[in-house]
């Protein structure tokens, strides 16, 4: 980030929907009950949003949930590149207030993978004139954990971090759940069942991998101006 732009920003707002298993609800759902509790948060209404950030697997995830809530906003942006994609829309959402196309952005993001049982691993068919669909699809790299797992080895490889290492980090992540009470999983682990559980993807193994749930998020993004307004404390992006 250029630095005349640290700070200029704010998150104002932020929530979760309902967690876990959550039947009877959509991703919209999802997305618009995180929403109106992130609105809340920040002392805010639907009115006040003019820039709506979201992703699902729709190319039109910004424009459906706007229409959802009832809203019309000035912008949208529904940009999808996998786990990161909030983190992105938060850049872009910085763009677009500094540009004057919005000035308080709702960023949101929902899943039912848990309710709907699926094990998908790819959204449309692929490409295979592209270098993926030619020398990563039929070699089985199919989701995320296959990509990690190479980053892993490579690290162990470079590094010397071991199985023991890799394991450290989900019995941390449990450990930093039990201290959330809205956390899906609040149990107990040990670097002994992290490493006895079923391998995955060499060398990740079950418990290293991402918990499934039906879930939601949104958080509000705004100008730091604006946010001196609101009755939450501010929290600034930095960089």
């Amino acid at each position: 980030m250029t630095r005349h732009l640290s700070k200029k920003f704010a998150i104002v707002g932020a929530a979760e929907s309902d967690l876990g298993k959550v039947p009877g609800m959509t991703s919209l759902d999802l997305q618009a009950q995180a929403a109106g509790r992130a609105l809340r948060d920040a002392g805010l209404t639907l009115t006040d949003i003019d820039g709506v950030f979201a992703h699902v697997d729709d190319k039109f995830a910004s424009i459906q949930l706007a229409e959802y809530l009832g809203i019309r906003p000035r912008y949208v942006d529904s940009t999808s590149v996998g786990g990161m994609s909030s983190v992105m829309h938060i850049r872009h959402a910085m763009a677009a207030i500094e540009a004057g196309m919005c000035e308080v952005a709702l960023v949101a993001y929902g899943s039912t993978q848990l309710s709907d049982g699926t094990r998908k691993v790819g959204g449309v068919p692929e490409d295979m004139r592209m270098p993926r669909g030619q020398f990563i699809t039929p070699y089985g790299q199919l989701s995320p954990i296959g990509y990690y797992a190479m980053v892993a080895h490579l690290h162990m490889e470079r590094y010397g971090t071991t199985h023991k290492d890799l394991a450290e980090v989900a019995v941390a992540a449990r450990k930093w759940a039990q201290l959330n009470p809205k956390a899906y999983r609040r149990d107990e682990t040990s670097i002994e069942e992290v490493m006895a559980s079923k391998m995955i993807a060499d060398p990740l193994r079950q418990r290293d991998c991402c918990l499934v749930t039906d879930a939601g998020g949104a958080f509000i993004l705004t100008t730091a101006a604006r946010a001196r307004s609101l009755k939450r404390p501010p929290v600034y992006v930095m960089g």
